[in-house]
């Protein structure tokens, strides 16, 4: 893992990093791939995605983002137009504040469920599970080792 990703404190520790994309983003292109306000129909599906992330306290960066997981936080970062590489800090939530952690398959898509100590459910999905249940293992783990 790069240490210099922006926005990463000198001493942090970058653990797993995974491109992702809000829950329910790939059936929403897919449903609109035919429609003629494709891209409207998906910004409306992030849009009330986002409303519930908001809600829980979980800052996102867009439709797609890059969720990284660090020695101390999870870590949401903005992805950069060339290459969709981690762009600025869009959010950050503590550790203290997540409960537990959980991935699924969906065909070819990976979610991820991360619950926050509040109850609420924040899930994103991506296309690579692989990184994703890297970035889940690595968060389980700095979960475990907290309690």
């Amino acid at each position: 893992m790069d240490p210099r990703l922006p926005g990463l404190e000198p001493e942090e520790r970058l653990l797993a990093r995974a491109p992702v994309s809000f829950r329910g983003a790939t059936a929403a292109s897919a449903r609109s791939t035919f429609a003629l306000v494709a891209a409207r129909k998906r910004m409306n599906a992030y849009h009330a995605w986002r409303e519930h992330a908001d809600t829980a306290g979980f800052t996102t960066a867009g439709p797609e983002m890059v969720l990284g997981v660090t020695d101390s936080r999870l870590v949401v970062w903005s992805t950069t137009f060339w290459l969709s590489r981690p762009g600025t800090i869009a959010g950050k939530v503590p550790l203290s504040r997540v409960a537990d952690v959980a991935t699924t398959r969906h065909g070819v898509v990976t979610g991820l469920a991360l619950v926050l100590t509040s109850g609420e459910i924040v899930e994103v999905e991506a296309m690579r599970g692989r990184r994703l249940r890297r970035l889940a293992d690595a968060l389980q783990t700095q979960l475990e080792t907290r309690q």
